[in-house]
């Protein structure tokens, strides 16, 4: 008899607590907000702050934090699990957690298979638009303690790959020139990420009997360096352009991460990898129509 009068007690101190204390929830989201899913795990990725008004002053309350993520459609992709959450006790007053406290990213359930997917294979969320939502629930009978859940938008963003310039795309250089130097440029990643970025310059000789994307596929290349801090690489060959049959090659720049892994974009490959750009160098140029040169001697073709 004494057990159902017990329980009647619990839930009725329970209610009256929760109408007598005001709780207060505030949460931010680092800009720019992590690009893998694994940094979310770690201090730097927010704040949550709790504020407790208890007219007793010394008490505490356990609590839960319940997370849902949802895309630029509003589409629930992302929740975690009640009976698994982490279980905190909350003092009267403001008290902080780092925002890995609240997302607990290991009792976060996925429901879209294309996004796991994405995760599985590049450790990021797609990018999108996103909106992370906690809500604080008491953790005796997962009723919420806030009136609605705290949301905050963020954004995972798809990076436009930088633009080859110089050596221009089909051009052949005077190999007198090429032999000392050879410039190479191009654009900025688009937006500059400011976790820092590495350009990966990779140049491959085009063989006879290859095409370009051949030669890209399958050759090892002949320089192969990381620019970190410009969008330029000054390139001393060191090869004999000396001869009549002229050299073809194929150039691109991968674009890397703070971790040393592609940048998200709409590379279709997923690898950050510029639109390659092809060029020529030749010691007998043509120059029939007054620009840097239409062609080579032997009548090889870019």
């Amino acid at each position: 008899m004494k057990k159902p009068f017990f329980f009647l007690l619990l839930i009725s101190y329970l209610f009256t607590y929760s109408v007598s204390a005001q709780i207060s929830v505030t949460m931010n989201i680092s800009y720019p907000a992590p690009t893998y899913l694994s940094d979310w795990n770690n201090s730097k990725a927010g704040l949550v702050t709790v504020v407790l008004n208890s007219p007793r002053q010394q008490e505490s309350i356990l609590v839960k934090f319940r997370t849902q993520l949802q895309n630029s459609n509003g589409t629930l992709i992302a929740a975690s699990k009640d009976a698994t959450a982490r279980v905190y006790t909350i003092p009267a007053g403001a008290t902080s957690y780092t925002l890995d406290k609240a997302l607990q990213l290991d009792n976060l359930q996925f429901f879209d298979g294309s996004i796991i997917n994405k995760i599985q294979t590049s450790g990021k969320l797609p990018a999108d638009n996103y909106t992370l939502c906690i809500e604080l629930l008491n953790s005796l009978n997962d009723i919420s303690l806030t009136k609605l859940p705290v949301c905050r938008p963020f954004v995972q963003i798809n990076y436009q790959l930088p633009f080859l310039l110089l050596p221009n795309d089909k051009v052949w250089l005077d190999a007198t020139i090429a032999q000392s130097l050879i410039t190479f440029r191009w654009s900025s990643l688009v937006p500059m990420n400011k976790e820092g970025i590495v350009y990966r310059l990779q140049v491959f000789e085009v063989l006879d009997g290859q095409n370009s994307m051949q030669a890209l596929r399958s050759n090892q290349p002949i320089l192969e360096t990381q620019v970190k801090g410009t969008t330029q690489y000054f390139w001393q060959p060191g090869l004999n352009f000396n001869d009549a049959t002229g050299h073809v090659f194929i150039w691109t720049v991968q674009t890397l991460d703070a971790k040393g892994l592609p940048v998200s974009s709409n590379d279709e490959n997923n690898q950050a990898r510029s639109e390659p750009r092809v060029f020529g160098v030749c010691d007998h140029l043509k120059h029939d129509k007054g620009d840097s040169g239409e062609g080579c001697a032997n009548g090889r073709k870019l």
